[in-house]
């Protein structure tokens, strides 16, 4: 499927992708991807399920030689240029058939999930003797490199090695669970990244990736160089930015220790934070996690702290073919044209692609903590 130099290739098979065959290319009506900085991503295959031909009264092809089916591994990819990205790989969870009528086209919707599912399909009640929180991630995602899982793991600010004679790390629910619960911990996300070859996914386990060089700007307002569809909206939550303020009580060195958070501490975007611009109005919360030296407490309220702060939201429509690009999440795009209050760097937690025969369009959710651009410039 090609438009303006936007070509969509989707590749399917039970266990090893391929291209699809051409008469069930010929039947895609489009595609939607759905990804997230955090959690799982979802896509969706449309695909006409007309029926013709001697075969037609029996059933429509589509349910019997499509590789488009339950448990399959399916990955999308879009060309922009010359450059291919893969947007999703992940496995079918669902299929949903309309037959036709007088007013409208019998319809074939696949619905699947990334990779992560792999992870979140067992419960595993586990021991992880002697393991701190990272080395936990890289245990866990170690069986499931056959697959195509590469882990990408950032050490944490803090770490607390467990002594065996005094606690043993357990696990209790799925895979997945146990990842987003140990990132939870740290202010850190969890996420499935596709890519960057067909087949291969990134397990990602950090902290939200606000540095390096932002990806082309979005443009608001400027005439034959806007890309943005309408009116971008942006909304601030009071309510969001938390501090937190308690005390713990170190098993090692048996004293009490305050523990206490006064603002953020990962890279500014905006020049004009919130939590520190409203700060008697910020709300406060206690921390009240026991049985942990003061180390960890005092990282752990940190991550509270850091994963609350941005409360500044940009919600649109970016027109595919204006941008020149594949706008993606977990990273930071630049912003021109909605003013100095909106103007500047944004970290992208949301795009949802939707390309069908003739346009290709995304829906974007960006955060900030504030108002106000950090940059003199971004990049075009």
């Amino acid at each position: 499927m090609t438009l303006l130099g936007v070509h969509l290739t989707v590749l399917a098979g039970r266990t090893v992708p391929v291209p699809l065959p051409p008469d069930v290319t010929s039947r895609v009506r489009g595609v939607t991807v759905t990804e997230s900085d955090a959690g799982r991503s979802a896509f969706t295959v449309t695909l006409d399920a007309g029926r013709s031909g001697p075969t037609a009264a029996l059933d429509t092809s589509l349910l019997t030689s499509s590789p488009l089916r339950a448990n399959a591994r399916v990955v999308v990819m879009l060309t922009v240029g010359a450059v291919p990205v893969v947007l999703a790989d992940g496995i079918v969870t669902e299929t949903a058939l309309t037959p036709g009528s007088a007013d409208t086209a019998a319809e074939l919707q696949v619905t699947g999930h990334d990779l992560s599912l792999l992870l979140d399909r067992h419960e595993a009640p586990t021991e992880h003797v002697g393991l701190d929180d990272m080395l936990q991630v890289l245990k866990i995602a170690a069986p499931y490199l056959p697959q195509g899982v590469v882990p990408q793991v950032v050490p944490p600010p803090a770490l607390d090695p467990p002594l065996p004679i005094e606690r043993i790390p357990t696990q209790q629910g799925t895979d997945w669970e146990h990842l987003e619960m140990l990132a939870h911990y740290h202010g850190y996300v969890v996420a499935m990244v596709p890519g960057p070859a067909p087949g291969t996914s990134t397990l990602y386990w950090g902290p939200p990736v606000r540095a390096g060089a932002p990806q082309p700007a979005l443009s608001v307002d400027l005439g034959p160089d806007t890309n943005v569809t309408g009116s971008p909206r942006f909304r601030e939550d009071a309510l969001g930015p938390e501090l937190v303020e308690g005390q713990v009580q170190d098993p090692r060195l048996g004293t009490v220790v305050p523990v206490r958070t006064v603002g953020s501490l990962r890279p500014p975007l905006a020049a004009l934070p919130v939590w520190a611009v409203q700060q008697p109005d910020v709300r406060t919360r206690q921390y009240r996690d026991s049985g942990v030296p003061a180390t960890t407490a005092l990282a752990r309220a940190q991550g509270i702290t850091d994963s609350s702060i941005d409360c500044v939201e940009a919600t649109g429509t970016l027109d595919g073919g204006a941008y020149g690009s594949v706008l993606r999440p977990r990273g930071l795009v630049g912003m021109r044209g909605a003013g100095w209050s909106h103007d500047g760097l944004w970290y992208v937690r949301r795009v949802q692609h939707r390309v069908a025969r003739g346009s290709y369009t995304a829906d974007f959710t960006l955060v900030r903590e504030g108002y106000g651009s950090t940059v003199p410039v971004v990049r075009v």
